[in-house]
């Protein structure tokens, strides 16, 4: 009859040949702290300025990997806003951008560039919303004379509640968004040659 085995040692057996990638590991312990670096940074955590992050980042950017978790940091940060920018993030972003390429002048010129079209994305969307206001205007003014005249009571309808106003204004925007979209991914590319 033969011994049955316990899970342990079948375990054991299984893994007995697998051998650790001591050099790989220590790789995406760099990336992963660069990264963290970035992100305390970005998020405004406590303690976390310019001084204290230039500091660790000389701690460990001759190291494998920790390049490429700021990259990645930086990259993945890059993106339109959502609303108008109240803080200091593209000037943030800016400054790991400078620690990255060692103070390279193109890349600073690169990012002062971005950071200026990424300010200018919410005025463009709020510049075409009050033309396409503009631009309904009369056709607004018609329906509610025309709803005015049938209800025998003034009526006014905002183009936010026009649904043809807002099916053109979504079209417009989205047209608008993927224009930026497009050329911010073109400058990311050219950023990420230049680091």
């Amino acid at each position: 009859m033969s011994r049955i085995k316990s899970a342990w040692e079948i375990a054991l057996e299984r893994t007995q040949d697998i051998e650790v990638d001591k050099d790989r590991l220590a790789k995406e312990e760099m990336t992963r702290r660069a990264r963290a670096l970035a992100g305390s940074y970005l998020n405004y955590d406590e303690g976390v300025d310019e001084e204290s992050v230039a500091k660790d980042w000389e701690g460990i950017r001759d190291k494998e990997g920790a390049r490429e978790g700021l990259r990645m940091a930086l990259l993945q940060n890059l993106t339109l806003p959502g609303e108008s920018v109240l803080n200091d993030r593209y000037e943030r972003l800016s400054f790991l951008a400078g620690l990255l390429s060692g103070g390279n002048g193109d890349v600073a010129a690169l990012m002062g560039q971005i950071t200026a079209f990424l300010k200018q994305y919410p005025q463009h969307q709020q510049q075409l919303l009050e033309q396409l206001k503009a631009h309904f205007r009369p056709m607004l003014e018609e329906k509610e004379a025309k709803l005015s005249e049938q209800y025998g009571q003034p009526v006014h309808i905002a183009p936010e509640s026009d649904k043809d106003f807002m099916k053109l204004a979504q079209q417009q925007l989205e047209a608008l968004r993927k224009q930026y979209s497009d050329s911010l991914d073109q400058a990311k590319a050219q950023l990420e040659r230049l680091i």
